[in-house]
């Protein structure tokens, strides 16, 4: 006979328990049908013994998994015991009696003899759940207490913690007094923020990142919003976030003043990056970079890139600089050089902008930009030399699990452009295009995962000769339609020269298959239409199909598409092949 009567001891008693019952009888005088059956799926396993002494230890363990999922239900003072039939195969009959679930009599929460604000008692009211009279759950008894913690913490109590509790049993009325113990240790206020001596960036840029002023009341949220924000910057291997041992001070109302202790070990400051890519319609292209951390010591990013392929040659330089007037506003300074040789145009350029990038919040993020361009292009209009002054306005809405390789969720993105075209041809513009693109896993274990994207957009304002190529749609390739020639999609000029529009239709759609880690392959229909004037042309969108692999690494998937026309018109190709970096969308 087993018998247990331990609060305390069924609060770890919760036990993960095996599958199938044969050959296991268990039988009771006293416990429910629906407590007989909670037991029978609790104690389910293979019994797997074939002698008398096997099928004895067997009955041991499983009676105190019996007792364990007892106590678990509020059944302290069970009986339990076992006999075991000597018949080939050996059988085990197995007695239980329950005795009462135990109910709560009193329930009571001790703080210690420090007094406490109205502010803490009325966390600690209100993370109550427990009443007299419920039954005893070690599990509801655990969650109570830590909730009474966390609660005490968020008021101010950095060194509140549980103590043991306390637990007097009534037997024979089936009943428990229960009192929590906690050391609630003194209320505490935010003092200073001490930086290590070795730290590289200034403090007045650190200093952005705290979201507390010295003296306000401590809350752990807040230390974890610093803590998340410092590992924001990319700037450390490692950060954290920690309240001094001793107090600093103590204020007339008797709280303890402590200092906020950051541990900061810097990153490496320069990274050299190498990228790659290669289409058939396209040709391979080469990337390379230089990433400058912390130039400035303001927490900037200084980025140098050099694009050398088929149909572009080209030369970026970028400097983020965060937090700007605030904390989550980035300065985007941008200076770019090119020139781009394909079947629609010849272009050289020098580009200037500047961008305010606002994160309002985890999701949300919108920008203002202005910039300055100077081009010389020739299409299959005429040769023009012009500049481009232009503002926009872009938001981001991004619900997406992984930015990278999503596979739930989803995202928009739209941007408005008003420009002014001076020189060889002056004109005004207005941009306005959008992009959404959503995923949803097919089943639990997230390896089937269907994607959609739509893009669509727009120009007013000028007439397509007089429009500059850069701010004209174009489509076909592999970040548009996959299947068809790079900007082949549209309309052409006498010559079969691609022209470009003034309006722009994509759509795309993917079935995504992870069969194991690394691999996995996507089947894959586009769609693209573009036509000169403004509107959509939905009679004439070409559309492609096919198929790719995708081998996960450690800076995203590696991509390879191989597509079709599905509709293909004198000239074009029957297959074009792609491989990049990243999932097409």
């Amino acid at each position: 006979m087993i018998r247990q009567f331990s609060l305390l001891a069924a609060a770890a008693c919760i036990c993960a328990l095996p599958a199938q019952a044969d050959p296991l009888r268990i039988v009771s005088e006293t416990a429910s049908e629906e407590l007989q059956s909670e037991l029978r799926s609790e104690l389910a396993e293979d019994a797997d013994f074939e002698t008398v002494f096997e099928a004895r230890r067997h009955a041991i363990r499983t009676a105190e998994r019996a007792k364990n999922y007892l106590n678990s239900r509020g059944y302290f003072s069970p009986e339990i015991d076992y006999r075991v039939d000597t018949s080939e195969p050996p059988q085990i009959q197995l007695r239980i009696e329950p005795g009462p679930q135990y109910t709560f009599a009193a329930i009571t929460v001790d703080t210690g003899e420090m007094a406490l604000s109205d502010e803490a008692k009325a966390a600690l009211s209100a993370v109550r759940t427990l009443t007299p009279g419920d039954v005893v759950l070690p599990s509801a008894v655990l969650a109570e207490e830590t909730g009474l913690v966390v609660a005490l913490k968020t008021a101010g109590y950095a060194d509140a913690k549980p103590l043991e509790r306390s637990v007097i049993g009534d037997r024979e009325a089936g009943t428990l007094d229960l009192s929590y113990r906690i050391n609630s240790g003194p209320r505490i206020r935010f003092g200073k923020v001490i930086y290590p001596k070795t730290s590289r960036t200034r403090h007045e840029y650190l200093d952005r990142l705290i979201p507390f002023e010295q003296g306000e009341l401590y809350t752990p949220q807040k230390m974890a919003t610093l803590s998340r924000r410092l590992n924001a910057t990319r700037l450390y291997r490692l950060a954290s976030v920690q309240l001094s041992e001793t107090a600093t001070d103590t204020t007339p109302e008797g709280d303890e003043v402590r200092d906020v202790i950051l541990q900061l070990e810097e990153t490496e400051r320069y990274t050299l990056t190498t990228g790659a890519s290669f289409s058939t319609s396209e040709g391979p292209g080469l990337t390379a970079g230089l990433i400058s951390r912390n130039t400035t010591q303001r927490g900037d990013t200084l980025t140098a890139a050099l694009t050398l392929a088929t149909l572009e040659r080209a030369f970026n330089i970028d400097w983020r600089i965060p937090n700007v007037t605030a904390f989550d506003r980035t300065l985007v300074l941008s200076a770019d050089i090119g020139r781009e040789e394909t079947d629609a145009f010849d272009r050289d350029a020098i580009t200037l902008t500047g961008a305010l990038e606002i994160r309002s919040s985890r999701h949300l993020t919108y920008a203002f930009e202005a910039g300055s361009e100077f081009t010389r292009e020739e299409d299959a209009f005429e040769q023009r030399d012009q500049q481009i002054l232009s503002t926009s306005v872009g938001v981001r809405l991004d619900y997406a699990d992984d930015p990278l390789d999503a596979t739930s969720g989803w995202r928009v993105d739209a941007r408005g452009e008003p420009g002014l075209v001076l020189g060889d041809r002056q004109t005004q513009f207005f941009s306005l295009n959008g992009q959404v693109s959503a995923y949803q896993s097919l089943d639990q274990a997230k390896r089937l995962v269907a994607a959609a994207r739509i893009r669509s957009g727009f120009v007013f304002g000028a007439s397509l000769p007089d429009l500059p190529v850069s701010r004209r749609f174009f489509a076909g390739g592999g970040g548009s339609a996959r299947g068809f020639e790079y900007q082949s999609v549209g309309p052409e000029d006498a010559n079969g020269t691609p022209t470009g529009g003034r309006g722009l239709l994509e759509v795309s759609g993917e079935l995504r298959w992870r069969r194991d880690e690394p691999l996995g392959f996507v089947a894959f229909l586009d769609g693209a239409s573009v036509s000169a004037d403004q509107g959509l042309d939905f009679e004439d969108i070409r559309y492609s199909a096919g198929l790719g692999v995708r081998y996960d690494t450690l800076v995203g998937p590696i991509r390879l598409d191989l597509a079709t026309p599905i509709d293909p018109r004198p000239g074009d190709d029957t297959v074009q092949v792609y491989i990049s970096i990243g999932q097409a969308f």
